[in-house]
Formats: C-alpha cells, structure tokens, sequence
C-alpha cells in the first residue's frame, strides 16, 4: 500500500483499515495546492529533529494532532498546539518550520499532502477532526472514522468517505458563499 509519504516505522494493520473503509486505496487527493514528498519529508524531518523525537511516526502523530485540532487554519497561531507524550507543538511552530523549508508554504498546503496519512493516523489512533462535533450535530450516528476524516483540509480528497466529503463541501459553502 502506497501514500504519498511512505509511513516508515508506524504498525497499522491496513487489513482492519481495508476492512473498514476501501477508501485507503492507492488514490492521491486532486488537491493543485500540495507540497511535494520531498518537501513533505524534509518538514517531518525538521519536526523529529526541534521536538526531538524517535521517529517519522511519532512526528506524523504530532503533526496530526495539530492539524486535527485545526492547525491548518490561518488563524491558529499559538493557540492551537497538540502534546504527545510531553512534546507539544503549536501552528504557529509548524508555519515557521514549514516557512524555513518552503518560503510560501503554509500548515494548508501540508494538511493537504499528508491528507491520506493523517486520516490513516487519525482513524488509527481516534483523533477526530476539528470539525467533527459540529457535524455530529447535523449527522447524530456519525462513526468515529469519519469523525477522524472531519478535518477542513479533507474537503477535495478523493478517498475522504463520500457522506463526510459532502457534508464538509456543504459546510464550507455556507460559511464562504453568502
């Protein structure tokens, strides 16, 4: 199984994940404002070495707590941050990693590359996204595997769950298209 950045050292059992949802299948989201893999690899790389880290895995679990919490938002700033065991980073801290890397580069345009690894991450470990409350009050029997796909960034991906993409769409139009 193929993602656009090869997950090295985390162990998920993709049978469950097949199981689960058929979605986790070798598609690239249609999304033109990505960052390249190297690009992607060097930023996780930055991220392992300033948290001091183990591994990529545990890198990718940091960054996709921050941007299930809403890190990708332009907002976010310092006041969106995620810890794990001990390490916490901000938005802010990612957009000046990311900035160093890549000059016009934004915590977006990483959410969107790493889209597939973070619902596979998020699904995995049960992080929800950021818009998943507010979706549970419109879908009551929301599951929690697409409360993990429930992320702003997820809008355009080809492999988010038909029913969380729409509603995501449907969100984004009426907060952006009055």
């Amino acid at each position: 199984m193929k993602y656009t950045i090869k997950l090295l050292k985390i162990q998920i059992n993709h049978e469950i994940l097949k199981e689960k949802n058929e979605r986790f299948k070798n598609k690239k989201p249609t999304i033109s404002s990505t960052l390249t893999e190297e690009i992607c690899l060097k930023i996780i790389k930055e991220v392992e070495n300033k948290k001091n880290l183990n591994s990529e895995t545990e890198t990718l679990i940091l960054i996709t707590g921050l941007l299930q919490r809403g890190g990708s938002n332009r907002s976010a700033g310092n006041s969106i941050k995620y810890e794990f065991e001990g390490k916490i980073l901000t938005a802010k801290e990612l957009q000046d990693i990311i900035k160093s890397i890549q000059k016009n580069a934004t915590n977006r345009q990483l959410s969107r590359s790493l889209a597939n690894e973070i619902a596979e991450i998020a699904v995995f470990l049960g992080i929800e996204g950021d818009l998943a409350n507010q979706m549970r009050y419109e879908v009551p029997d929301l599951t929690p595997e697409e409360a993990a796909w429930c992320s702003n960034f997820q809008t355009q991906n080809i492999n988010c769950p038909d029913r969380v993409r729409n509603w995501l769409v449907n969100n984004y139009k009426s907060r952006f298209n009055k």
